[in-house]
C-alpha cells in the first residue's frame, strides 16, 4: 500500500500508528507548498505559519480524513483544496485559530519557504500555480534526500555528493565529466556509467514517491501525475 492510500484507510479503521507515521511522512513533503500558498494569498508570515501549524494539526489528527473515499486521487490537489477552505474559515473567525491548539504538530523552518517566496517571481502566477511549483519541487527535493540516504548507507555517501547536480540530464558536458573524473579518481567512462545508474535509481524513487501521493496509483496515473508536476514547473 501506498502512503497515501494508507492514509485513507483510515478510515475503515486502519492501523492507527502506520496511518499516522504515513500522514507525517506526506506532510513533510507539503507543509513549504501550504505555507507558500497562505503566503501568496497576501498573508503574514506570522499569520501563514499559524495557518500552516493548525491545518497540520487538523491534518494529522485525521478529522480531515473522516469522509475520505478512494476517489480522493492526488494528495496535492486534496490539500489544496482542504487548505483554501481551512484560510476561509480562520478570515471568517477573524484571525482566532492559533499554532496547532498551541503545539507544534510538525517542526517547520518558515525561513526555508520564506527564502523560496523571495527568489520566486509572483506577478504571473496565481497562488494556486505557485503551490502546485512548489510541490513538485518539493517531490523532486524528496527523491534525491532518499537517493542521498541510500547511496550513504552503501558507503557512496561522498561520491553522491559530487555527482548528485548530474541528476538533471542536461549537464552532461565533457568538461564536468573530467572535472568529476579527476576529483573521483575515476574514468570518465566511469563517472558516466555511475552518473547514468543515479539517473536511473532517481526516476526509479520519484515515481515510488509519486505513486505514495495517489489513493489507487497504477502506471498510467503515476505517469500521469509526473506529466502534471513537469507542467507545473514549466507552467
Amino acid at each position: 500500500m501506498t502512503r497515501w492510500s494508507v492514509v485513507v484507510a483510515l478510515r475503515d479503521g486502519g492501523d492507527p500508528i502506520q496511518g499516522r507515521l504515513a500522514l507525517e511522512e506526506l506532510c513533510k513533503i507539503y507543509w513549504r507548498p501550504i505555507y507558500s500558498y497562505a503566503r501568496y494569498q497576501n498573508i503574514s508570515p506570522a499569520d501563514a505559519e499559524d495557518l500552516t501549524q493548525s491545518f497540520l494539526s487538523f491534518v494529522l489528527e485525521k478529522d480531515l480524513f473522516s469522509a475520505a473515499d478512494a476517489g480522493l486521487g492526488r494528495m496535492r490537489n486534496y490539500l489544496l483544496t482542504a487548505f483554501g477552505r481551512h484560510i476561509k474559515h480562520w478570515q471568517r473567525q477573524a484571525n482566532a485559530l492559533k499554532r496547532g491548539g498551541g503545539r507544534e504538530v510538525l517542526s517547520i523552518e518558515a525561513s526555508m519557504a520564506e527564502d523560496e517566496i523571495a527568489i520566486q517571481p509572483v506577478d504571473h502566477r496565481t497562488p494556486e500555480a505557485n503551490y502546485q511549483r512548489l510541490c513538485a519541487l518539493r517531490i523532486i527535493e524528496a527523491s534525491i534526500e532518499q537517493l542521498a540516504r541510500e547511496q550513504e548507507a552503501a558507503g557512496k555517501g561522498a561520491q553522491f555528493q559530487l555527482l548528485r547536480t548530474r541528476l538533471d540530464p542536461s549537464q552532461s558536458g565533457s568538461g564536468n565529466d573530467a572535472e568529476l573524473a579527476r576529483q573521483l579518481g575515476m574514468s570518465h567512462d566511469a563517472v558516466r556509467q555511475s552518473v547514468s545508474r543515479l539517473r536511473k535509481r532517481f526516476r526509479e524513487v520519484m515515481k515510488e514517491i509519486v505513486a505514495s501521493t495517489l489513493s489507487a496509483p497504477t502506471e498510467d496515473s503515476v505517469n500521469e501525475e509526473l506529466a502534471a508536476l513537469r507542467n507545473a514547473l514549466v507552467g
